[in-house]
């Protein structure tokens, strides 16, 4: 989906005008798209792994381009189907719990029932008794608990959370001396339900209520609180009319779709791409592309504005067969370090917060997190007498964060192997 290989430059215009197909099936090692890393840094949650610029995480990702015989309307219809780690997992390793409580498809203590980091839930243990996991036995939790036992649970995090399927419809104006024009609407829709506790930005505040409240609506164990990821957007397209050689195209997509409860509405991407085709016509091609993003967020979530990505790739082409390339530049780690995107990251400094500031570009290490070693290291500096009458200190935070937090990888890398055929 990032920067789609070209089938061909432009629609061949036939002197019987027929609806032309174009079709790409491609295998990726990452679902990564304008800078996002839709399953690898997802992967590396469910696995427990630090975040790192190469990720193997492969999907199959077919496309078909329909155009209508006069070449103005084009339909696109783009799917992505995750190979491996499809299934969820229990990625907090507790043995004790009778809900799932970690790790979701977002990021570790998204759901404030799982993590408290301003200490006001009772069902929620602070992080030097994670082991343990809720308490079962505490009258306030009682309408939480599940009949299910006790022992490990798994989270909802597996890959086939990432499926889903892209669809668009362009259409394009006639050519002029200005360039060429085409405007569209675009639709994303994953299949896999996630509850809506972990598709809410619900952490960027105090818990509103603890997790035995009847007012709590997003109970995960209710499976009517769960829901698709929806994403829309409408876009315009303008090849530009000059240096037409390397296709100059200048794109501006704005989103009008509301998940994450409306918050999101308001995002903005601009685009400026290009791409050459050495030897076309050839059996063997070679075609490089580049696109740099800019992305314009007014919205309560991200109000952040910046270069998103940089993304450079190249493929060469073997007949109908392209083996293909990519590096994507993240600039501007801070665009990505936020609560919507790698979690909570907010809080009081005088409690246990994993993240505290969303302005250093540092996240929460996956491998740092969960299990007894992890346990132990987090027990040890939690058990430090600094002298401070506080909860906690700043000795100790800065141990803690030095142990847990990670830069934010600020250089992705993918390759894949595809075929294309036209109809």
């Amino acid at each position: 989906m990032v920067l789609p290989t070209v089938v061909s430059s432009e629609p061949k215009v036939e002197e019987t005008k027929s609806i032309t197909i174009d079709t790409s099936t491609e295998i990726v090692s990452d679902f990564i798209w304008r800078g996002y890393s839709f399953t690898g840094e997802g992967q590396n949650r469910r696995n427990g792994q630090p975040y790192q610029s190469f990720t193997y995480a492969p999907a199959l990702q077919p496309t078909i381009n329909v155009w209508s015989a006069d070449k103005k309307f084009e339909w696109m219809l783009f799917g992505n189907f995750q190979l491996t780690n499809r299934e969820d997992r229990d990625s907090d390793k507790r043995m004790l719990q009778t809900s799932p409580g970690a790790v979701g498809p977002s990021y570790l203590g998204e759901d404030p029932r799982f993590y408290d980091p301003y200490n006001q839930d009772p069902c929620v243990q602070s992080v030097q008794n994670q082991i343990s996991g809720r308490d079962a036995a505490n009258p306030a939790c009682s309408g939480f608990v599940p009949n299910n036992g006790y022992g490990p649970k798994r989270e909802p995090n597996g890959n086939k959370r990432a499926d889903g399927m892209f669809f668009s419809m362009t259409y394009h104006f006639d050519p002029s001396a200005l360039g060429d024009f085409s405007v569209g609407i675009w639709f994303y829709n994953t299949f896999q339900k996630t509850p809506n506790s972990l598709m809410l930005p619900s952490t960027q505040k105090p818990n509103p209520v603890v997790s035995g409240g009847a007012a709590n609506a997003f109970n995960a164990n209710n499976p009517d609180a769960q829901t698709r990821l929806s994403w829309h957007e409408y876009f315009f397209h303008w090849k530009l009319p000059f240096v037409r050689i390397v296709k100059p195209t200048l794109s501006y997509f704005t989103q009008f779709s509301t998940e994450n409860g409306g918050l999101m509405a308001g995002k903005n991407y601009l685009s400026l791409s290009a791409s050459y085709t050495f030897f076309e016509g050839n059996f063997f091609r070679i075609q490089p592309q580049g696109n740099i993003g800019y992305t314009m967020s007014n919205n309560m979530v991200d109000n952040r504005n910046g270069i998103q990505d940089i993304t450079s790739a190249i493929s060469f082409f073997f007949g109908d067969f392209f083996v293909k390339g990519a590096h994507i530049l993240r600039p501007n780690a801070y665009l990505y370090d936020t609560n919507n995107y790698f979690g909570y990251a907010g809080g009081d400094p005088d409690k246990a917060s994993w993240n505290r500031t969303s302005e250093d570009g540092k996240v929460p290490n996956p491998s740092r997190i969960y299990g007894a070693y992890n346990s132990a290291i987090l027990n040890a500096i939690e058990s430090v007498n600094t002298g401070n009458s506080l909860n906690d200190s700043p000795v100790k935070t800065s141990l803690r964060e030095s142990y847990t937090l990670q830069k934010i990888p600020v250089h992705l890398f993918y390759v894949s192997l595809g075929y294309t055929k036209s109809f």
